[in-house]
């Protein structure tokens, strides 16, 4: 797998195309985004362009999955910044939050092998 840049491409885990709104926490800043992907080990989400987060920089991100209280909860780091457009690495998720998540996943995936891949890099700690 390549990138566009032809570097080689470093993703272990599958993004899912998902499309929820979310809010963002970055220092004292918390906004409202979209959000427009997202793995087992992260999420990429669309913010304001006031939004002063920048690479590096530790966040929260919380997605609504439904009109009701269900919510993924991630602790991560804003791996890149384009502009709008931010990447989130995770680095910590609470039990329910990886439950729904890994369900999303599964259901979006379709193929169970490679989700228990996927998991399993996981949980041995593969970026």
């Amino acid at each position: 797998m390549a990138s566009v840049q032809g570097q080689p491409e470093r993703r272990r885990f599958s993004r899912i195309a998902f499309h929820r709104p979310g809010e963002l926490r970055a220092g004292a800043a918390r906004v409202g985004c979209g959000v427009q992907d997202v793995s087992l080990k992260g999420a990429r989400v669309e913010v304001p362009a006031a939004f002063p987060g920048a690479a590096g920089e530790p966040c929260a991100l919380v997605i609504q999955l439904d009109q009701g209280d269900t919510l993924i909860r991630m602790d991560g780091v804003i791996a890149h910044r384009d502009g709008e457009d931010v990447g989130i690495r995770c680095t910590g998720i609470d039990l329910d939050s990886i439950a729904h998540l890994r369900r999303l996943v599964e259901v979006n995936l379709g193929d169970e092998a490679l989700l228990y891949r996927e998991l399993a890099a996981l949980v041995g700690g593969d970026d």
